[in-house]
């Protein structure tokens, strides 16, 4: 996409596609939806009219706060309810899904929208860098865990479920990163590293987790796709939205993203249209790249989609599920059992 297009599309006044028949009776978890896109978008469907909609948040007085705004707006109560998901954490990333699987006996939607930004070099408990562990691992180990529960929603109950990964154009910014599976230990090994060139504050660590992001799930949904699982899985850019994306990054970086959107910055409600065309598109938008309300694969560069990105696609995808077999024994092996045998990895 050239600056032009760019421009232009943010101008545009995008349609709300999410209809009644699309929620009713239905059950939807938005991740980060205590303020911003996220936030947004919980409002739509719950005033569009879905029977219960879970509000995945770090912070349950923020999201508590979200909430009461919502029923507020709306005029509509018990519907929102206020779930405890902390991304970064592997505790709370098994505990929130073991808690669906527990308590929710469908899930028709799932939209991944949470995102972490930083502005120093911090790791996890298990040692995994910030934005790496909330943007990519744990994006990954929550869709293996529900993707079994939602294919289950469509064959019993009919329509069609739609997991939905939130990521960025600004992923396509960052061709140096498809080196880091050539450096000691691999990619995920060498994101971690303090001191390792690839660690570089916001905007640019945001982006490059994201294109591991987006590697994992491209390799994911072409394993699992919509043929196979009833659910559609596809990749959403949210466009350039004035949100608090840039609220933990360092200050320059803070000033720099506050202007550029109050200046062409799309508001929070017009960018979770977005992520409401996302949650309605069809099985055409299976596997593929989202942005502006259409499906535009042609955003992911050719370094991406070429012989020698999917050879490390390949690689980043097998190093990926070794460390979630450490993280989480067996996790994979119950996913891939929503698939044919013939068709298991």
């Amino acid at each position: 996409m050239d600056t032009s297009e760019f421009l232009r599309a943010q101008r545009e006044n995008l349609p709300i596609l999410l209809r009644k028949e699309h929620v009713e009776g239905k059950t939807f978890i938005i991740t980060g939806s205590n303020h911003g896109i996220g936030r947004e978008a919980a409002r739509h469907v719950v005033r569009i009219g879905a029977a219960r909609v879970i509000l995945a948040v770090r912070s349950i007085s923020k999201g508590e706060e979200a909430k009461r705004w919502i029923e507020s707006t709306t005029g509509i109560k018990g519907v929102a309810q206020v779930w405890h998901l902390d991304t970064t954490d592997w505790q709370t990333v098994r505990a929130f899904a073991d808690r669906s699987l527990a308590e929710l006996d469908r899930i028709d939607g799932f939209v991944q929208n949470a995102a972490v930004t930083v502005g120093d070099h911090e790791l996890n408990k298990e040692g995994y860098e910030l934005s790496i562990a909330g943007n990519v691992i744990a994006t990954l180990m929550l869709a293996f865990h529900l993707l079994p529960r939602m294919s289950e929603t469509a064959k019993k109950y009919g329509g069609t479920p739609h997991l939905v990964f939130l990521t960025t154009g600004l992923a396509f910014t960052q061709p140096d990163a498809m080196e880091l599976v050539d450096h000691e230990g691999g990619a995920f090994a060498a994101l971690n590293r303090k001191g390792e060139s690839s660690f570089k504050p916001s905007p640019k660590r945001y982006s490059v987790s994201n294109i591991f992001k987006v590697l994992l799930i491209r390799e994911f949904t072409k394993l699992f796709p919509y043929a196979e699982t009833g659910v559609v899985m596809n990749m959403l850019n949210p466009g350039y939205c004035n949100t608090g994306l840039a609220r933990n990054g360092p200050l320059g970086f803070r000033i720099i993203f506050n202007i550029g959107g109050l200046l062409i910055g799309r508001s929070p409600e017009m960018g979770s249209r977005t992520i409401l065309h996302a949650m309605q598109a069809g099985p055409e938008s299976d596997g593929h790249f989202l942005s502006d309300c259409k499906i535009k694969d042609y955003i992911v560069t050719e370094w991406v989609t070429n012989e020698k990105g999917q050879a490390v696609q390949k690689r980043v995808w097998d190093d990926f599920l070794e460390r979630v077999e450490r993280i989480e024994p067996g996790l994979f092996q119950r996913v891939s059992s929503i698939l044919p045998e013939d068709r298991r990895p």
